[in-house]
């Protein structure tokens, strides 16, 4: 279940000795979306006293051997991780890989595709967003973010440091959201595709961030395909939907995981291990990927 310590990153926690075996199962870093690198995130939550950190960048696992050496510095231990952009059922669910092969051939190549696509895609939404009378230069964008799998928050970064718009937010409400002028729809997998290439990497396949409106019978449909677990808290899961996802988790013997989905320290809640996951429930899910627990 949910654990919001007091301190942000950085700053020592005097609680650390107690929460110890608690993880924070859902992280971007630089290699995607995120605000910090993946070092940055690994010394964060040594800060505040975590055990165990999953780094999850969308569609990409190159963070994974950058934050490794830290990890081992700061005995965090590190979580193979990733979140794959996919789609069932006419939506947009993303997938969350942990405890993976990180050198199993068919997810990597299947990265590469995902990783290819962003690339179409960042390349399509410039050519609009100049359509549309704004100035774009990717190369200045690729060089402000070299490591990044670049989407449409970098080109919302880009605007409002170019002062092109007056905030990120009114990139995305005025050019870049859903069905704005410049978006441009992501590369996906199938859903059961994905869940099937983490399994058969070795890992185990969770549901992130489940909207309201996903109902059951698309969740059972996932857990039928092999999904073993599901987030039933983060930062956007109100009270009474957590309860719901909880509630379906157990009937159908998911397993419930917590994360803060950070991506930057910019809004009250938003750091790493705001939200975290139980030591009981992180060893289901060692348990689920080692075999151990069908």
């Amino acid at each position: 279940m949910r654990r919001r310590p007091n301190n942000r990153p950085g700053k020592p926690s005097e609680r650390s000795r107690t929460r110890q075996g608690l993880a924070d199962l859902h992280v971007h870093t630089t290699h995607s979306d995120g605000a910090c690198s993946p070092c940055e995130v690994v010394v964060a939550a040594a800060r505040v006293g975590l055990s165990a950190i999953a780094i999850t960048d969308h569609d990409t696992t190159t963070g994974l051997a950058v934050a490794r050496p830290e990890a081992v510095h700061w005995g965090v231990e590190l979580i193979a991780g990733v979140e794959l952009t996919s789609e069932h059922r006419g939506r947009e669910p993303h997938i969350l890989g942990y405890f993976f092969r990180e050198d199993d051939g068919p997810l990597l190549a299947a990265l590469r595709r995902l990783c290819e696509g962003r690339a179409h895609r960042i390349e399509a939404m410039a050519d609009r967003l100049r359509t549309l009378g704004l100035l774009v230069n990717l190369e200045t964008v690729r060089r402000s973010y070299p490591r990044a799998v670049l989407g449409r928050r970098h080109l919302a970064d880009y605007l409002w440091k170019t002062g092109q718009v007056s905030a990120t937010r009114e990139a995305f409400a005025r050019y870049l959201g859903d069905g704005g002028p410049a978006c441009v729809e992501k590369t996906r997998l199938d859903a059961v595709h994905a869940i099937d290439l983490i399994h058969r990497a070795g890992g185990v396949a969770a549901l992130a961030h489940p909207p309201h409106d996903f109902g059951e019978s698309s969740i059972r449909g996932l857990a039928d395909a092999g999904l073993k677990a599901i987030e039933i808290e983060g930062p956007g899961c109100s009270t009474s939907l957590g309860r719901r996802l909880a509630e379906i988790a157990q009937r159908l013997e998911l397993i419930g995981l917590s994360g803060s989905d950070f991506h930057a320290a910019d809004r009250p809640g938003r750091w790493v291990g705001a939200i975290a996951t139980d030591p009981e429930m992180l060893e289901r899910l060692r348990a689920r990927a080692s075999g151990r627990l069908e």
